[in-house]
């Protein structure tokens, strides 16, 4: 029987692969800095002031069984992870929006390029995401958010 996949391995190799994000090629964006990326703890919001600024969350862990009949030894394992990036936009609502989808392709192009988390050895995640941007009246540049949930998948035997 393999080992389970532990939640810290995890929490390691979602900052590893969102500190790729550097900038470089075909990233817009650079999150390889000091608390660019951090794993979030419920009991508040994200902290940082630092932009751009992802957290992420491990939310719940499910086994999957392969249905009737199927052998009690073999199972796979789900995992979703909440995401919350933030960027800051500029001071119109075209541009925050702009802003915001360049940090999700950047995000969606670093999970895809490490579909199995490297050391985590998940195998596969798919990823959902939204877009939310917040207007400020005094013509300040405004944050735009990347909200994304991710779902991992693995096998146990």
């Amino acid at each position: 029987m393999s080992a389970p996949t532990n939640r810290n391995t995890i929490a390691s190799a979602m900052t590893s692969v969102l500190q790729t994000i550097d900038g470089t090629g075909s990233f817009t964006y650079n999150l390889s800095g000091t608390g660019q990326v951090e794993q979030l703890d419920l009991d508040g919001p994200p902290i940082s002031r630092v932009r751009p600024y992802v957290a992420f969350h491990l939310g719940p862990r499910q086994d999957i069984r392969n249905g009737a009949g199927a052998d009690l030894s073999q199972y796979g394992q789900t995992m979703s992870v909440d995401l919350v990036g933030v960027v800051t936009g500029g001071a119109t609502p075209g541009a925050a929006v702009q802003a915001a989808n360049n940090l999700e392709a950047d995000i969606i192009r670093a999970l895809h390029a490490s579909r199995t988390l490297g050391s985590a050895a998940v195998h596969d995640l798919s990823v959902s995401t939204e877009i939310v941007t917040g207007p400020e009246v005094d013509g300040r540049q405004r944050d735009a958010y990347v909200a994304m949930t991710v779902e991992l998948f693995w096998a146990r035997i």
